[in-house]
């Protein structure tokens, strides 16, 4: 269900425009909003990330070198569609492609493979013309490269999780905004620990064709910190904690297609890579 454009009115352009703003910027985290596809509709969406990283957030907290001369980069394509089997089912679909590359003083390694294929369905349980969307999602995961390759994109093991998402539209004078959030477990096979896992959203229409969004994730391993793997990619440690900000802007060239420019930081964390991103997408609505 598309927010409405007026307070107890009908949907408008610009309500409509807000919404997939979201979708989008949602959606280019592996996360959906809680709006659903209609029946045959739906978005595909292609996002470059640019990840740099010289420093990790020890199993204090503390901000502490890779290595010696380390520094660690990522460069990933990601596809990430949604598309409606019926009014209330959306069907979700992400495949990644990541460009590798960890270099310190001794070494240096370089990895070109696919990621993590991700499949899943949320459910809409709540559509408002007005007021809180409501939904749950269930997602799967599982690796499709060489476990072998180093550094590797993940650690190489299935994964399945259950959210709960929410979302509205809301009046900012004669502006319109949303909020949105998620909440969520993932299970984790192997060695990796299970996780809680929560986001944060809020944006502002700017104009017809621009919209602001801030974002906040948060991800918090379950147990004891296990021992380091001290692994090349610094992002794949099996038990972790991880809060990071993310800011972008989405540009509509078209009623069908539109740009985003981001920035992602990470703030905090334990036993994991430090580092910041710049994120790229474009996105098509079918």
């Amino acid at each position: 269900m598309w927010p409405s454009n007026e307070i107890g009115g009908g949907v408008g352009r610009a309500g409509r425009w807000m919404l997939l703003g979201l979708a989008t910027i949602l959606a280019g985290q592996a996360y959906g909003s809680a709006w659903p596809q209609k029946r045959g509709h739906g978005i595909l969406i292609v996002h470059a990330y640019g990840y740099r990283a010289e420093e990790r957030f020890d199993e204090r907290g503390q901000r502490t070198r890779l290595g010696e001369e380390a520094r660690f980069r990522s460069t990933a394509i990601q596809g990430w569609l949604e598309a409606g089997l019926t009014d209330q089912w959306t069907l979700v679909i992400s495949a990644p492609v990541h460009r590798l590359g960890y270099r310190d003083r001794w070494s240096e390694q370089k990895n070109l493979a696919l990621g993590d294929l991700q499949v899943g369905v949320r459910r809409s349980l709540r559509q408002p013309e007005t007021g809180w969307q409501v939904a749950v999602q269930a997602l799967v995961k599982a690796p499709a490269y060489d476990a072998n390759g180093r550094p590797r994109p993940g650690n190489g093991q299935a994964d399945a999780e259950g959210s709960v998402l929410f979302g509205r539209s809301v009046p900012l004078g004669r502006k319109w905004g949303y909020v949105a959030a998620e909440t969520g477990y993932r299970k984790r096979w192997g060695r990796p620990a299970d996780q809680l896992r929560g986001e944060a959203a809020a944006g502002l229409h700017l104009h017809s064709r621009l919209t602001l969004s801030v974002q906040f994730f948060a991800i918090r391993g379950l147990g004891s910190l296990l021992p380091p793997e001290r692994a090349t990619n610094p992002l794949i440690e099996p038990r972790f904690d991880l809060y990071k900000m993310q800011g972008s802007l989405l540009v509509w060239l078209s009623k069908g297609w539109a740009m985003q420019m981001g920035y992602v930081k990470d703030l905090v964390g334990r036993n994991v890579g430090a580092g910041h991103a710049l994120v790229l997408g474009v996105w098509r609505k079918f």
